[in-house]
């Protein structure tokens, strides 16, 4: 295998045909799937011998990892104590794992190329019917996060309207994706609803069937959603590919430091 078009399975998403009538469906397809429920599967997106190299290129890189262990609430929002201590922006969540940053992902490695492959950039940005652009961030615009036994990510939100993941290896057991679809609206965060859920209530909890290999089109800015803990003593690997409303788009130096240990701004 020698590029992107070759780690997918282009018959089933001919990403790099956009002219096609089977590339127009799959958009349609797409869009349907986010209005409906939040979420975009694209199942076994890439062959099992891209994911099999994959897996091999992450176990290559995760010494060099950085280990982020964070209390937060679903905002990463610093403690606000003229809220009521019950009140759901001061509950906390843990969090914990590792991440390999863009900067210390090899640019032969499968996930860099498939990362900058610009029919997958030109598909996603028909999906989601504006222009994408590549995050800018040296760190944060392509990682892989690696989850090993007892690690997890707990409940929150994302900054971007839309996450794009692709699962590239699971664990022995644990590490479930799960979502309350929709629960934030543009005019409301649902605060009532949130406390519930946050509190331990498992109503509306939706647990996504992702399998390796399986790209993952994700509504988690207005989505809840998290990863429960890692039992075994396989690795959840899974590739976060970053694209933004609009170009240049960096993290700051202070949220740098926090998720992997240095400042990188390029």
């Amino acid at each position: 295998m020698h590029g992107p078009a070759e780690y997918i399975n282009s018959e089933k998403f001919p990403l790099d045909r956009p002219d096609s009538d089977d590339w127009k469906s799959l958009v349609d397809q797409c869009k349907s799937s986010l209005e409906e429920t939040g979420a975009c599967i694209l199942r076994d997106f890439v062959h099992l011998l891209t994911l099999e190299r994959m897996t091999q290129e992450a176990d290559q890189s995760i010494h060099q990892s950085h280990f982020c262990k964070d209390n937060h609430n679903v905002f990463f929002e610093d403690d606000d104590n003229s809220l009521s201590v019950d009140h759901p922006l001061r509950i906390r969540e843990d969090t914990s794992l590792n991440s390999i940053p863009y900067d210390l992902i090899d640019s032969q490695d499968a996930l860099h190329q498939l990362y900058n492959w610009d029919p997958l950039m030109n598909f996603l940005s028909s999906v989601l019917g504006h222009t994408l652009y590549r995050m800018a961030d040296p760190m944060a615009a392509l990682t892989v996060n690696c989850m090993i036994e007892g690690q997890n990510h707990g409940w929150h939100y994302d900054e971007s309207q839309v996450t794009i993941t692709l699962l590239i290896q699971k664990p022995d057991e644990g590490g479930l994706f799960q979502c309350v679809p929709d629960l934030r609206k543009n005019d409301s965060d649902n605060y009532s609803r949130l406390g519930t859920i946050l509190n331990g209530s498992d109503a509306g909890v939706v647990t996504l069937d992702v399998e390796p290999g399986d790209l993952l089109i994700f509504a988690g800015f207005y989505s809840l959603h998290r990863v429960t803990p890692v039992k075994g003593g396989k690795t959840r690997y899974v590739g976060t590919l970053c694209y933004k409303d609009e170009p240049n788009v960096m993290n700051s130096p202070e949220v740098q430091k926090l998720f992997y240990g240095r400042v990188n701004q390029g």
